[in-house]
């Protein structure tokens, strides 16, 4: 995968795919293998774009950042490559940093599209990764964040299937306690309640119904307050939601506002 100095930090991404440009940004501790099975579902179409967020899998940096560092460095990382304008595309916290890009770089944002989205980050969401990611610093495995994370990101009902059919459950890559905590506080200092009603670009809100990582209330607000937001509610899912459910609404999304 190639890297781009950019911005200060040496940005790992990856392309794949040619034609109109797609952003593809994650949310907390994972890297951009998130999207591995999203890839094949937009390259055919599209150039996919996925970054290492600052504190996720082989991006370098140095000290603390912001969410507008992150989104900063994916509008160095476009002008890097020559891409004038691009569809962004963001997941929880990646919903933000794509939130961001929008409100400071409206210029370089075709369409943009917030999955699982909020202003400012739930304070039970909060609660429960800061004390995940001090159990981290004190020696417990990552893989005790992992049961927590899917724990409040799955239904219900996806367990309960899991269960009876004695399906595996796997557990999300995820980075060091030192990149965790970095971004966590990137995390509690954004805050775009007083932004949002900024966002000009073409945009899609998809969030699912069952989401108690980040209610559906608020990704109702971040779309009350952005001027024609479609919103894409998807039935009997909480805060990961598979990139199947949703893809051909995003391709329909991206298509409309194409050159």
């Amino acid at each position: 995968m190639p890297y781009a100095n950019v911005n200060g930090i040496k940005f790992n991404y990856n392309i794949e795919g040619s034609g109109e440009p797609i952003v593809l940004i994650t949310g907390f501790g994972a890297d951009l293998n998130f999207w591995k099975t999203t890839v094949p579902r937009l390259s055919d179409e599209f150039m996919v774009i996925t970054v290492d967020n600052r504190g996720s899998g082989s991006t370098l940096y140095s000290g603390t950042f912001s969410i507008d560092d992150m989104a900063d460095d994916i509008v160095f990382l476009l002008d890097n490559l020559s891409i004038k304008k691009a569809h962004i595309l963001g997941w929880s916290m990646g919903s933000t940093i794509a939130q961001k890009i929008a409100i400071n770089h409206p210029e370089k944002v075709k369409t943009l599209t917030v999955v699982s989205t909020y202003r400012y980050r739930p304070a039970r969401a909060a609660y429960v990764l800061s004390a995940m990611v001090r159990a981290m610093e004190h020696g417990v495995s990552k893989d005790y964040l992992g049961y927590v994370i899917n724990g409040m990101s799955f239904t219900e009902e996806f367990f309960k299937t899991k269960e009876e059919t004695a399906g595996d459950i796997k557990l999300p890559k995820i980075s060091d306690a030192t990149g965790l905590r970095a971004q966590l506080r990137a995390i509690d200092l954004s805050d775009t309640t007083d932004t949002t009603k900024r966002i000009n670009a073409p945009t899609l809100l998809i969030h699912g119904v069952e989401d108690i990582m980040v209610e559906a209330e608020e990704g109702d607000a971040v779309a009350d307050q952005i001027k024609d937001c479609k919103r894409f509610w998807i039935q009997n899912v909480g805060h990961s939601i598979s990139s199947s459910l949703y893809i051909e609404e995003f391709k329909k999304h991206v298509r409309i506002h194409s050159n």
